[in-house]
């Protein structure tokens, strides 16, 4: 019996959340949610916590955390435009030096969320260095200082993708 009311509750999504519910950091799962697929594909990176977003600009000091693909990189939150919300993104994830690509990973099948303001965001993901280029913690406190560009490829489910990109300066050292 229970395991008839178990597969009953699987099959008919009890338990799910309900149109116009918030998902997590204040997104919404309403399918009449604000965000409008039709506006100007934008990618605008930053930081925050909860549903705060604090946009990141050019010059910014970063400091490396633990990368989940491996090694290190900078925590990343993106806010879009032009995308669709509420289903599943690839995020394409670079680090360049002076033009010159120093690590990239692909994040398939993350979620972008609608906002209240319109927007989609993204959290939850580092912009890391190639682990096998900054093996060690020598290799990354060789970069203290020095300025990189974070770049975010978000493309959506439709096909669109929209770039951010950002300069900051790495902070490595304690």
């Amino acid at each position: 019996m229970v395991r008839m009311l178990l597969i009953l509750a699987l099959t008919f999504g009890l338990g799910c959340a309900k149109e116009g519910d918030e998902g997590p950091e204040g997104g919404s799962s309403d399918d009449d949610a604000a965000c409008d697929p039709t506006e100007p594909l934008s990618v605008t990176l930053g930081t925050g916590a909860a549903s705060e977003f604090y946009p990141m600009q050019d010059g910014d000091s970063a400091t490396l955390d633990v990368a989940p693909q491996g090694g290190f990189g900078v925590s990343i939150r993106a806010i879009t435009t032009g995308l669709r919300t509420d289903d599943v993104v690839d995020v394409n994830l670079i680090t360049e030096i002076d033009g010159a690509n120093t690590g990239e990973f692909l994040s398939e099948g993350m979620k972008l969320y609608c906002q209240e303001s319109g927007e989609g965001m993204v959290w939850g993901a580092v912009v890391g260095f190639d682990p096998q280029t900054f093996p060690s913690n020598d290799s990354l406190l060789a970069i203290d200082g020095e300025s990189v560009d974070l770049v975010v490829e978000v493309t959506d489910a439709d096909g669109e993708t929209a770039t951010g990109r950002v300069t900051v300066t790495i902070q490595a050292g304690g």
